[in-house]
Formats: C-alpha cells, structure tokens, sequence
C-alpha cells in the first residue's frame, strides 16, 4: 500500500499526469467506421492481457492464473462462484475469446474496448453489464475504466491496466470473512462495485488535505506555482465529479430495476452503495466550490497587494509635486538676494511643512495604513 503524501509532495506534482508511475497505455483503436455492431479492434503492439481467476464456494476456495481459456470453459458450472479478472482490453483477440467461453453480447464486448465510456448499467438476457470508473492517486489522479458481468454463477472484471482497490475484497474472500464465502455472484458485483465507490473517499480526503494546505499558503505567502496548483486540484475535482455523477445514476437504475440476476436482499446493499456515491457527490461539489473560493481569494488578494503598492507610490508621488513646485520656483534664475541664506531655510521649511501637513491630511483620510 502507498505511502500517504506528505504536504511537500503535494506541492510537487506536476500539471500533467505522471505517466513515470503507470503502466504503458496500448492506444485503443476503434472499428472503421460503418464496421459491424460488435465489432472488436485489437492494436498490433497490444500485449494479451493477463487473466486470473478466484473460484469459491462456502467451503472451497481455488485461485490460480489463467493462460488457456480452455480452464475457464472446465470450471464453469463447478463452483459456485467465479470470479475472472481481465488486465487489459486492448487485445481483441482475447476479448472475443473470453465472450465466447461465458456468451457475452458483442455490443458489451464493443464497449470495453472504447475506455471512454460512462458509467451505466445494461440487461442482456442472461447477464447484466456494468461499467464504472475506478480512482486512484498514482500520485496523480488516475481514473480507469472497469467492466463488470454479472451471470448465474461468474462475475467477470475487465480492467485497463493492473492495479486496482479490490485487493482487499481478494484477502476477505481468502479469509472468508463476511458474507462474501456464502453470498452468491450478484453479493460479489455488489462488493466489487462498494469496493470502487469507497475508494472514492479516500481520494477525495487528499483533495482536501491539499485544499487545506493550499488555503495556508493563500493566506501566508502565495508564490507563483499557488494559482497553478489551485487550478489542478479543480480540474481534478472536476474530472471526479464527471466520473461519479453517471456511476451514482447506475447505481440508482439498479437499484430500481435490479433484473432476475440480483436477488431482493443484494438489493439492499446495492442501494447503501447508492447512498455512498450520493456522499461521494456531495462532498466532491463541497471541495469543487472551495477550490473556486480559494481562486477568488488569491485573485483578491494578488489585486490588494497591487493596490497597496499604487497606494504608496501614489503617496510618494503626490509628496514630491508640492516640493517640486517649491524647488522649482526657487531654484529659477534670478540674482541671489542679500541673505540668501535665510531665504532658502525658509524654502526648505516650507518643503518640510508641506510634507507633514500632506502626511496628517492623508492620515486624517485614512489613505494610509491597511483602512485606506
């Protein structure tokens, strides 16, 4: 598990996401125009994904790599419970050959190549199609698309790239703590789908720890990279609240028409998991509208500054017009008066006075100081 940032590390992530810390993306091409409904386009440098499998009943529990698709095609209908993990949907290929083993749509499969799609929930008729957006700080936002079959006795996950917040629901099923050993597939899409939505709130809490840190330095000492940082962390949020509003919509559609495939009492947790995304909602627009308030005050208080500086040049300027005037009449060419030495004390007496007397008039005015 990641090491949790310090306030530095916060300070130094870049504009642009850290492709360093992740795995190399395969672009993902997309079928010729007017192609097949369903069809599936595969990249030439696109590396099979890898495959593992957990099968599990109340008693038994096996896990293992999957590099013959035929061990899929044996285990069906043997376990009570089947869990496929696919990293990697860049590969046709294997796509296809994954949906002709458990009789996935084409159009589902079509849908899993295209990583841009949104949160939604679909029937088919023997199984149930679900895409969400999975986050993570890796150290930057990382926001990736994850495909969930629901079947009679398998649930299937297709995920971009390795890595993802199930690991944890991977040690209870080995622990066989909680319902997950005696719950049927659907328990197991919901502990999937909780899993995703929970992990929300901890990328949303290190929005908040940089929102707090970045509030300390609006108010001290602002510096250049301040207006920057504030505008990531509000495309982030935004990117955030993009991926969460259709998620808590999906959810929503099946808590609302679950289908045969999710039984009555699943539904229940389906619908707590609703109510965690409705939070999600509430706390991202929370930060989103506090990440705005933080632009305005450093807007606010980069013009103050700007007009504190105006100010004390204005004062100085407007010091030295009188004096100017006064040197100006009395250095003109003229011949030097008998006592020239008391006339230009009296000069300079006057330039004196008429700081002080413009000095206690702008104070009486209040144009100095912070009331100015």
């Amino acid at each position: 598990m990641a090491e949790p940032l310090g306030r530095r590390d916060l300070f130094r992530l870049p504009l642009q996401r850290a492709a360093a810390v992740l795995e190399p993306v395969v672009p993902r091409p997309r079928p010729e125009p007017g192609s097949e409904p369903g069809a599936l386009a595969s990249h030439a440098d696109a590396r099979r994904p890898t495959i593992t499998v957990i099968a599990y009943g109340p008693h038994e529990l096996t896990e293992a790599p999957v590099d013959d698709l035929e061990l899929l095609r044996t285990m069906r209908g043997r376990w009570p419970v089947l869990w496929v993990n696919v990293d990697g949907v860049a590969h046709g290929e294997t796509l296809r050959a994954v949906g002709e083993v458990f009789g996935l749509h084409p159009l589902a499969l079509e849908d899993l190549g295209d990583v841009q799609q949104r949160a939604k929930v679909e029937e088919y008729p023997d199984h149930l199609f679900v895409v969400a957006r999975m986050a993570r700080l890796a150290p930057d936002l990382d926001l990736e698309q994850i495909g969930i079959f629901l079947g009679r006795d398998y649930v299937l996950t297709f995920q971009e790239r390795p890595g993802d917040p199930l690991d944890t629901l991977r040690q209870r099923i080995r622990a066989s703590r909680g319902r997950l050993r005696t719950g049927g597939p659907d328990y197991l899409a919901y502990a999937v789908l909780d899993a995703i939505v929970d992990h929300y709130f901890p990328v949303a809490e290190a929005y908040a720890d940089r929102l707090d840190a970045l509030e300390d330095e609006v108010l001290g000492r602002p510096s250049r990279g301040t207006m920057p940082r504030l505008h990531a962390v509000k495309r982030d949020l935004m990117a955030l609240r993009r991926a969460a509003w259709p998620l808590r919509d999906a959810l929503a559609a099946l808590v609302r028409e679950p289908g045969p495939l999710v039984s009555p009492g699943t539904v229940v947790y389906f619908r707590d998991t609703q109510d965690h995304a409705f939070q999600i909602l509430d706390l991202l627009e929370t930060y989103r509208e506090l990440a705005g308030s933080l632009t305005d005050l450093y807007l606010g208080n980069q013009g103050r500054r700007a007009n504190e500086i105006m100010k004390v040049l204005t004062v100085f300027a407007a010091l030295f017009i009188p004096l100017g005037f006064i040197t100006g009449v009395y250095g003109m060419n003229v011949p030097v008066p008998p006592g020239w030495w008391w006339t230009l004390s009296a000069a300079l007496g006057a330039m004196a006075a008429t700081a002080l007397l413009l000095l206690l008039w702008f104070a009486r005015k209040r144009w100095l100081g912070d009331d100015g």
